[in-house]
């Protein structure tokens, strides 16, 4: 094969990892609105399938569905001291959702400075972080769990403590948390397979793109792109690989993936930060573009899948999800009644799957590749976040 040149991006592992391992113009687009914000029109693969999920995560949100918590016994004069215990600045994705949890807190201005612990990787580190909470006694931890299993018996501790946890965009597999504010996962994996499959028709050959082997956020996704592909038996998966949220390891994941197959319908990408690699690779091997889809669409994937008129159909996971988790949080202590589980797609614009229809309305021109949207803040403080394209 000849050797290519190419552009990879600089997103290596993005939020993917922290969802489960355990993601508008100004700050309107991003604004609070109740219901399906997209303005899609695209219908294939809408999460009003009557499709019910059997994976665990899918099962702890039926259990959640409908329930509402009284908070009452957590209500506490503030300023609050929380301690919140995220995925941290390991890429563009963490980065995004710190800068829009500190905007939001200190616009509330009913908050301390939070008591941050970034996972690091490491399970442990958000388990001592945890505990560390309980013994300072605080009002409550806001968790972003790197492992469902292995966080659950944390999130036990501290409810026995009588420490409300707020779960935001990765849970855990415990009962015992108090809100969860995220995207229902499996879901994502379903809807976007779905989109691809009623886009070939039901009959074609397609590629699968995970992230890393064994990951929650893997997991999940992929389960829930498989119950979709039972539906439709005309669709061949003709590769399945792992290319771990990396933009390089994608384009060589690729590479090979287009010297054994010569017929490939569609694509499926478990983590859009790897989509410009895939772009870049169809495109030098000089092959028509196949429709994809997948979850997370990055600022990049948008502009290249304009650049290249690639059809798609992606369900995104922003991290301007951070926003709202502190707001239940604040909700939480002021003793206000809240959801257990609410679904990022019911609060915020663009959070809801879409179609290259909607491409140019999500695609933020002014911020960078590495973006992640919707826009929850302004250009401003994105660009000082470091999100600000250069010139």
């Amino acid at each position: 094969m000849a050797v290519r040149t190419r552009r990879v991006g600089a997103i290596g592992i993005t939020l993917a990892v922290a969802l489960g391992a355990a993601a508008c113009g100004g700050s309107s687009a991003g604004s609070s609105g109740g219901g399906n914000a997209s303005g899609s029109s695209t219908s294939a693969g809408s999460s009003g399938d009557a499709a019910v999920l059997q994976d665990p995560l899918s099962q702890q949100h039926q259990r959640a569905a409908g329930v509402t918590v009284d908070t009452t016994k957590f209500k506490k004069q503030g300023p609050w001291t929380v301690a919140t215990i995220v995925q941290g600045p390991t890429n563009g994705w963490g980065t995004l959702f710190d800068a829009t949890m500190r905007a939001e807190m200190k616009s509330n201005g009913n908050f301390k400075d939070p008591i941050y612990t970034a996972w690091n990787f490491k399970s442990e580190n958000q388990i001592n972080a945890v505990d560390q909470a309980i013994a300072q006694h605080v009002d409550a931890i806001m968790l972003s769990a790197l492992s469902r299993k292995d966080l659950a018996p944390a999130v036990d501790r501290a409810a026995a403590a009588g420490i409300p946890v707020v779960t935001c965009m990765a849970g855990t597999d415990s009962d015992n948390y108090t809100a969860e504010v995220s995207r229902d996962i499996p879901r994502q994996g379903y809807d976007s397979m779905k989109a691809l499959a009623e886009s070939l028709h039901g009959k074609g050959k397609i590629v699968m793109l995970n992230g890393i082997q064994g990951v929650d956020a893997e997991v999940f996704w992929n389960s829930g792109a498989k119950a979709a592909l039972k539906n439709y038996p005309g669709i061949k998966v003709v590769s399945e690989q792992f290319a771990d949220w990396s933009a390089q390891k994608a384009a060589q994941v690729m590479d090979t993936v287009l010297t054994q197959q010569p017929q490939i319908d569609g694509v499926w990408v478990g983590g859009l930060e790897m989509g410009p690699a895939v772009i870049d690779s169809i495109k030098q091997d000089g092959r028509d573009m196949p429709f994809m889809a997948g979850t997370d669409p990055t600022n990049g994937f948008l502009r290249m899948a304009q650049d290249n008129k690639v059809k798609f159909f992606v369900a995104p996971f922003p991290p301007g999800a951070a926003k709202f988790c502190v707001d239940t949080v604040a909700d939480v202590l002021s003793g206000k009644p809240v959801k257990k589980f609410t679904d990022v797609v019911d609060l915020v614009q663009g959070a809801a799957p879409y179609g290259n229809d909607q491409a140019s309305k999500w695609y933020v021109a002014e911020l960078n590749d590495d973006f992640i949207g919707p826009k929850i803040l302004s250009t401003q403080e994105y660009e000082a976040a470091g999100f600000g394209r250069k010139k």
